[in-house]
């Protein structure tokens, strides 16, 4: 008899625990019916972030796919600079704008941003600086791909509903 009590009761948690369960961002679909055209000024940037995009992102072979376009905008500033002039960290501003439109009527559905910033340490080495600077906006162009695609699963997830 307590065997069964026990049955019930692990059974009722159970479901209990699945009806209250957490609902992943992503599924197998949520990156599903997006095409993303490629930028038109072929800057390094627009580059990184086509084909971070381009590999994420799958088409399906029917006309619901979404369509993407983008534009890259990017912002360099000196910060910290002291009082012989000597600028010690330069921040770098990263802005993609991208619109989402319907393969079928071309009209805008949705319009999204992302903006990231990030600084680095200059130094005396102009090698050095350089490698500082592309290692920034690498990490900062990945993390931008990272925010769209989870932007575009939430609009992917909400366009279900």
């Amino acid at each position: 008899m307590l065997f069964r009590k026990n049955i019930i009761v692990l059974l009722s948690f159970v479901f209990f625990l699945q009806s209250c369960g957490f609902q992943p961002l992503y599924n197998m679909e949520s990156l599903s019916g997006f095409i993303v055209n490629e930028p038109s000024d072929k800057s390094e940037s627009s580059i990184i972030v086509y084909k971070g995009l381009d590999g994420a992102l799958k088409s399906i072979s029917t006309s619901d796919n979404f369509i993407i376009n983008f534009t890259v905008d990017e912002q360099f500033e000196d910060i910290d600079i002291r009082e012989d002039e000597k600028v010690l960290r330069k921040n770098i501003v990263i802005s993609v704008k991208f619109s989402i439109k319907r393969e079928s009527d071309e009209e805008e559905i949705f319009i999204g941003e992302s903006l990231i910033s990030s600084a680095y340490n200059r130094v005396a080495e102009p090698y050095a600086n350089f490698v500082n600077e592309q290692d920034t906006r690498d990490r900062v162009l990945l993390l931008i791909i990272q925010d769209i695609k989870r932007q575009l699963a939430l609009f992917k997830k909400n366009q279900g509903k």
